[in-house]
């Protein structure tokens, strides 16, 4: 164990750990009015651990939608993981795999926007293993005690996303993105992503256009990519 890192991993993900708060109690407040108990809340948190999955799969439970098609959407939405964990790789490639079990389960938004701009910024020991586990446990934490008070709560708050959430969920998002655009090369591939984001949503049903949205960003990266490679070469 390595408290040192692990700490410093935990205080530079605290101010994420605050903003994290409303959304917490909201999963849980509509986790309850969905009909969920306690216990089927809290289960979903420990075991799921993704607030945008957990949101939606509330939503999908108060509309009596099938278990099958719910995994299936909560699927969908999380398969941006996929890529995150790709960019880490190149700093956790020599763990072993019981770690990169547990690392990949504590990796959420904020953990991961975190610990890729500590890793990137070249420090003696990056890649180190206790920095990423300090930030996912103060997130996975403060989830699990946010969706329990939310959950106490229960009915008792009749509209949640009333507090704003509308504005503060991309809010979020946004201080999370911006940090890492440090070229004009992920600049534009941003804006890619955002605007074919927007154009999917209104052209396709459901949650595929961020799916659509990630790959035609993907592509674009990787092209502008090799174009850069070949011209400096």
């Amino acid at each position: 164990m390595d408290p040192r890192k692990f700490f410093t991993g935990l205080r530079k993900t605290f101010p994420f750990m605050v903003g994290l708060i409303p959304f917490g109690l909201a999963y849980g407040i509509m986790g309850a009015q969905a009909g969920l108990n306690l216990a089927e809340i809290m289960f979903m948190s420990v075991v799921v651990f993704a607030g945008s999955a957990q949101f939606m799969a509330v939503e999908m439970i108060s509309q009596n939608i099938g278990i099958v098609f719910i995994a299936f959407s909560t699927l969908l939405i999380n398969l941006r993981h996929i890529l995150m964990g790709l960019s880490l790789s190149p700093y956790l490639s020599r763990l072993r795999a019981r770690w990169l079990y547990i690392l990949a389960f504590g990796m959420v938004d904020e953990t991961y926007a975190v610990t890729i701009d500590y890793y990137q910024k070249g420090a003696g020991d990056s890649g180190n293993p206790y920095f990423m586990l300090g930030s996912s446990a103060g997130i996975y934490f403060s989830w699990l005690l946010t969706s329990f008070i939310g959950a106490i709560l229960g009915s008792s708050i009749q509209d949640p996303l009333a507090w704003g959430l509308d504005f503060a969920m991309p809010a979020t998002f946004l201080s999370i993105l911006i940090p890492q655009i440090k070229s004009m090369r992920m600049l534009l591939v941003m804006l890619i992503s955002g605007v074919s984001a927007v154009a999917f949503l209104l052209l396709i049903p459901g949650k595929w256009y961020i799916i659509m949205a990630t790959l035609l960003a993907v592509a674009a990266g990787t092209t502008m990519e090799i174009v850069q490679e070949r011209r400096s070469s």
